[in-house]
């Protein structure tokens, strides 16, 4: 499958930036490549501190809560509703808050449709952007009972 090689890369270069703590040129260049815009989508993510890691403090198990601009160009599914938080009043872009669960599950549509139904892709912007922040050290980590830990999951 073509699937395997592009994941070996992905993890390869991925390993790269966590040990480099930078995004090389080559890294850009790479995931540039597999991802295409979505490399975009994902760092301006990260740039703009949208992604939270959430850790249980007994179990140790670790999400992560990936915020991203509604893009009002996309197409919505009549029985999917998005998690949308209220703007602040400075800014009128609305937001989603999409479930990432490391790193093989997101609760937003595109990894429904382009990953799960299509198979188009191996992951969406938001597994991307929260790869990419853990291995450069960019996101908020936050550490809750193990308890409130499962209600953030059922409210996904």
């Amino acid at each position: 499958s073509l699937d395997l090689p592009m994941r070996e890369i992905v993890e390869s270069v991925l390993k790269e930036v966590e040990r480099d703590k930078d995004l090389s040129y080559e890294s850009v260049e790479s995931l540039g490549f597999l991802f295409d815009k979505g490399l975009d989508k994902a760092v301006d993510i990260v740039q703009n501190s949208c992604v939270k890691r959430v850790v249980g403090e007994t179990s140790g198990r670790e999400i992560f809560q990936v915020k991203a601009r509604l893009s009002t160009s996309r197409r919505q599914s009549k029985t999917w509703q998005p998690r949308q938080h209220k703007p602040s009043s400075d800014s009128a872009t609305k937001v989603d808050e999409y479930l990432v669960l490391p790193f093989h599950y997101c609760s937003c549509h595109a990894f429904q449709f382009e990953v799960i139904n299509r198979g188009e892709a191996f992951m969406c912007k938001h597994i991307l952007a929260a790869r990419l922040a853990r291995a450069l050290g960019k996101m908020v980590t936050i550490v809750v009972n193990d308890d409130l830990l499962a209600q953030v999951l059922l409210s996904y």
